[in-house]
């Protein structure tokens, strides 16, 4: 079995997590090997085996998120796609602030307007 990956990383992805898993259960490697093989501690790869037979998944915890934009603000940038369709994401940017004196990142345009289910397809049909 290949060395996985450096101790440099402090977090693994959870696709690594997932390999190691599949290599203890489906393959049989103890613990010690897979601690070597991904250049985690033995301590690491239990945590890893806990969470897993506790709830028989494996998912990074998720920080609780402050969310900035209200139903209202969300709203409002989707009502600005429906008016605009083909606006670039730093000219919606650009008009939210203008309107709502509230800076953001460019990145929020496009995670708000695809959870109403914007697409960039979807937004050139309603051109």
């Amino acid at each position: 079995m290949r060395h996985a990956g450096s101790r440099k990383q402090a977090t693994c992805t959870p696709n690594t997590v997932l390999h190691c898993l599949y290599g203890f259960y489906n393959l049989g490697y103890s613990r010690k090997e897979l601690a070597r093989v991904y250049h985690k501690s033995e301590t690491t790869i239990g945590n890893w085996l806990r969470v897993y037979e506790a709830t028989a998944t494996f998912e990074r915890a998720r920080k609780a998120s402050d969310k900035k934009f209200s139903s209202d603000h969300r709203a409002w940038l989707c009502d600005f796609y429906g008016k605009h369709p083909l606006a670039y994401l730093d000219d919606a940017q650009e008009a939210f602030v203008q309107a709502h004196h509230i800076t953001f990142a460019m990145s929020s345009v496009w995670r708000i307007i695809h959870e109403y289910g914007l697409t960039w397809k979807a937004l050139e049909r309603h051109q």
